[in-house]
């Protein structure tokens, strides 16, 4: 299976090393990728621990997850990166409706590791409400990684918001 990050690398040779912790990323970007997967393989925990220190004390991890479980995470786009920022698009279904959104994230090294400190919210846009017997919406990013790609909606994502790893 490919990896949710939107490379061409498979999951097990790509986010999940840093979501096992068998890897460290290496650069803000990697992070990015690597908490994008995390949201879309439903890992609250990792998100969590992948937050600066000062920003931890301001999470839930209860809330970190349910927004993980409520939604199906399709595909990410990443607009610009530099050492510190990360400009991305997320595209994710809930409650049959497309939605992009757009942040500007900033990252930072804590005890050598990189950390998500926070992001501008650039956009946040409904797309599409979802019907039933519409071609699914995963099929139109190529960044996806599902493997039912051709199917309707109700026969794909709709069938059911959770997908196993």
């Amino acid at each position: 299976m490919l990896c949710p990050c939107g490379s061409t690398l498979l999951f097990n040779a790509c986010c999940q090393l840093y979501i096992t912790q068998q890897q460290q990323p290496s650069s803000a970007e990697q992070l990015m990728r690597s908490r994008f997967s995390a949201y879309a393989t439903k890992n609250g925990q990792y998100i969590f621990a992948t937050y600066g220190a000062a920003q931890q004390l301001k999470q839930s991890l209860g809330e970190i997850q349910a927004w993980a479980d409520e939604c199906l995470w399709l595909a990410l786009k990443i607009h610009a990166s530099s050492k510190n920022t990360v400009e991305f698009s997320a595209y994710y279904v809930v409650d049959n409706t497309l939605w992009e959104l757009r942040e500007k994230s900033n990252f930072t090294v804590e005890e050598n590791q990189w950390r998500y400190l926070d992001g501008d919210i650039t956009e946040h846009n409904q797309i599409k409400k979802i019907k039933r017997n519409e071609l699914c919406p995963c099929n139109q990013y190529a960044t996806d990684w599902s493997a039912k790609k051709g199917k309707k909606f109700k026969q794909c994502c709709a069938k059911s918001q959770v997908r196993s790893f």
